[in-house]
């Protein structure tokens, strides 16, 4: 087993060495990092991955990210969108466009990025969330740091033979990246036990949000609201029979689930739609509405529910609820806990009886739906505000402080200068 597992790795040394050489033969000379002056701004690539086109209409959670952490930075005039060709872009920063891509052509990205970079001058790269991709980019221009901007759990090692020896490859190419930004704690963790061979430099860089685009409303429905991808994992179908049996004894309440990617799982938005029909009068199913209205459904509903039955990475639904000023009702899993700390109802269990219990409980407290929309609003306001000063006495970062100097440390690092100051190292 020892021979065929070093046979089988010395072949895959020798395609990868064969396939190094193939592009060298294609790439353009070596351009595009100038002489950094540390007290300038750092011209910055962002490259979202395929089927991203950073647009106003259906933008993804990454996209979303992308937006708030570009247009928040210190470094937003030198930074350019990378991504496919779309319509008016999320934010007023530069966007290069490009036609929509296939499956394996991540050599040609890099290529691509290589060419640009030469053009306008770039002194660091950041590749959202795909792992293959950035150390293809990293490859192409290994005179320009890159770094991996994770939205998820990074894949865990493998434990099992042959699949352990995909392990060499995934930790060759983290290795190769300049840094890597987690979306949580949770996720950072995850990432120092799975992956403890590579040392590279790591931040999380959460998400958030310019609050002053959100205005809670002081008095508030009697809605219940459930945002989320129809999936098993999210626990929609759960929250489903849980709000139609307290509806069934609260004629004064209301609830609107927004399924997002409801075309991709029919049977599962099917379910949930059985689920709700005994109350379908007082309960509305929405797909694929403007990130606005759901916001506006959030500054106005009195309970929202997240109801994960997974380990969230992060875990943006509960807080746009927080911000909205709504009391929620939480799974608590992985990093949802990070986001409410004691500013939530947390479930005893995923299943419709104790979300039913949860709904009957906070329903009947008004005082304590107050107490925790105000402690959650306040929370996720001096946490996770995307730029500017806490509100709080505590002098906590912006989200966009921690990832502008992230950057700043990632970039002194690769011109052999130490960072200016600790943090966002292993």
């Amino acid at each position: 087993m020892l021979d065929l597992c070093c046979t089988a790795t010395a072949c895959l040394v020798k395609v990868r060495t064969l396939l190094r050489n193939s592009y060298s033969r294609l790439m353009p000379p070596r351009h595009g990092r100038h002489r950094l002056d540390l007290g300038t701004a750092v011209k910055i690539f962002q490259i979202l991955p395929r089927r991203m086109r950073f647009s106003r209409i259906r933008a993804s959670s990454v996209e979303l990210c992308v937006s708030e952490w570009v247009g928040g930075s210190r470094f937003r005039d030198q930074t350019t969108v990378f991504a496919e060709a779309g319509s008016d872009p999320l934010v007023d920063v530069a966007v290069h466009r490009w036609q929509p891509a296939e499956r394996g052509v991540s050599w040609q990205t890099a290529l691509e990025i290589r060419r640009e970079a030469a053009r306008r001058g770039c002194d660091l790269i950041i590749v959202q969330q795909h792992i293959a991709t950035a150390a293809r980019i990293a490859r192409f221009n290994s005179n320009i740091p890159v770094i991996l901007s994770t939205h998820n759990y990074v894949e865990r090692a493998a434990t099992t033979f042959p699949r352990t020896l995909r392990n060499l490859l995934v930790q060759q190419r983290l290795r190769r990246l300049g840094g890597i930004t987690l979306i949580s704690e949770a996720t950072r963790q995850d990432f120092a036990e799975n992956w403890p061979g590579v040392q590279i430099p790591r931040a999380v860089v959460s998400n958030g949000f310019d609050f002053s685009a959100w205005q809670p409303r002081a008095q508030r429905d009697r809605l219940i609201l459930v945002v989320g991808r129809a999936t098993e994992e999210k626990g929609l179908l759960e929250a489903a029979q849980g709000i139609a049996t307290f509806l069934a004894d609260h004629a004064d309440w209301k609830a609107a689930l927004v399924l997002s990617e409801a075309e991709r799982n029919p049977a599962y938005s099917q379910a949930i739609r059985a689920a709700l029909a005994p109350c379908a009068e007082r309960a509305e199913l929405l797909s694929g509405i403007p990130y606005a209205e759901v916001r506006s459904l959030s500054e106005r509903s009195a309970i929202a529910i997240v109801p994960s039955k997974w380990n969230e990475p992060f875990g943006r639904t509960a807080l746009e609820a927080h911000a909205g000023g709504a009391a929620l009702i939480s799974s608590g899993t992985g990093g949802l806990r990070e986001i409410s700390g004691e500013s939530a109802v947390y479930l005893r269990s995923v299943n419709g009886p104790a979300i039913d219990e949860a709904l009957r409980d906070l329903s009947a407290d008004e005082d304590l739906r107050q107490s925790l929309a105000r402690s959650g609003a306040d929370r996720v306001r001096n946490l996770f505000r995307i730029s500017g000063p806490s509100g709080s006495s505590e002098a906590v970062p912006s989200i966009c402080e921690r990832l502008d100097r992230f950057c700043e440390n990632v970039v002194a690092r690769s011109h052999g200068f130490p960072p200016r100051e600790e943090g966002g190292s292993p």
